[in-house]
């Protein structure tokens, strides 16, 4: 059973990760090949590895994006 204020606080994360994760996307979909646009394709990758945790954990479910 997880606490109430845990299930609050990965909401929260959750929430913040998802904007993260769409500005980031935004920001990639902008960039020629190259060391700029592998570093955010792997932030991408650990930022959607945090949010698939954080939404488990808030009982939220996770809406994959169009990569």
């Amino acid at each position: 059973m997880v606490a109430d204020e845990v299930r609050k606080a990965c909401r929260i994360h959750a929430r913040l990760l998802d904007a993260f994760i769409d500005l980031t996307q935004k920001e990639l979909n902008q960039l020629q090949p190259g060391f700029a646009e592998e570093s955010l394709r792997e932030s991408l990758e650990k930022m959607r590895a945090a949010r698939k945790s954080y939404g488990e954990l808030a009982g939220v479910v996770a809406v994959p994006s169009a990569a």
